[in-house]
């Protein structure tokens, strides 16, 4: 049975969800700007093509939930009490 390092050195895609998760959003953001720029160079080959989407739609991935989160995490002024409450506090009421 192959161990979990071989089978990530063969499975470029979890490498690059592995590698998505540690970043931020700016850093993931960045990335997935450096990859669509790749996309659109006429001079990417063919062979390139299919990875630099697939490893493109995984920090965008990785951009939305980051995104997610902070928006369930948003502190919002409750104008009644004038104190502050979370995002999902909000919505209970």
């Amino acid at each position: 049975m192959p161990k979990k390092s071989q089978t990530i050195n063969n499975d470029p895609q979890a490498t690059w969800r592995k590698e998505a998760e540690a970043l931020n959003y700016e850093e993931a953001l960045q990335a997935l700007d450096l990859l669509l720029a790749r996309l659109q160079d006429e001079a990417l080959p063919i062979s390139e093509l299919q990875s630099s989407y697939q490893r493109a739609e995984i920090y965008l991935n990785r951009c939305e939930q980051l995104l997610s989160q902070t928006e369930q995490n948003i502190l919002q002024l409750n104008q009644e009490t004038l104190t502050t409450e979370t995002f999902e506090q909000r919505n209970d009421a």
